[in-house]
């Protein structure tokens, strides 16, 4: 309790108050005052005066989807590549059948060239084509119809990944 009655003493002598107690006083205001700024910044109002402006915009409506997909024939290459990016049936009979020993995966070819429309199973589907009996080697020589995406591939060319069975019919 010294410190406190030297400092009464000095205010009462002086007059005023040492310039040291002063800057310790106005520093422990400060940090306070930085103190309450930062939790009232950060601290989370109540729920109850918390309120936002909502606006709410209707959805667009969907793009009416065509009742048949377009059936391409296989050879069509070009008329294949314009429907890059799209759904579509493609209808044709397989050329050759190549199979990636590394990756398991399938390669159904519908011409000889590597400009050729390519259907590709991949081992993750596989098994799905076993479990329906449908072996992607005996599609050789077989006009099959196939449903789904094509793909321009930069660097392997058209192709549809073929992920269900669902998406092969057997033609002959």
């Amino acid at each position: 309790m010294k410190w406190f009655d030297r400092l009464t003493t000095l205010s009462r002598v002086e007059g005023r108050i040492p310039p040291g107690t002063l800057v310790l006083v106005a520093g422990a205001f400060l940090a306070g005052l930085f103190v309450h700024i930062l939790y009232q910044r950060w601290s989370a109002p109540s729920s109850e005066d918390q309120s936002y402006p909502v606006a709410f915009a209707p959805l667009p409506a969907p793009a009416p989807r065509p009742a048949e997909l377009p059936l391409v024939q296989a050879r069509e290459v070009e008329k294949i590549k314009s429907l890059a990016g799209t759904q579509a049936r493609i209808r044709g009979r397989v050329f050759r059948v190549g199979e990636s020993a590394k990756s398991n995966t399938y390669f159904i070819n519908f011409g000889p060239s590597r400009s050729a429309f390519t259907a590709v199973i991949f081992a993750s589907a596989l098994e799905l084509f076993e479990k329906k009996k449908l072996n992607p080697k005996n599609f050789e020589g077989k006009e099959l119809e196939l449903t789904g995406e094509i793909k321009d591939h930069p660097q392997y060319g058209l192709e549809m990944i073929l992920e269900d069975p669902a998406q092969v019919k057997l033609i002959d």
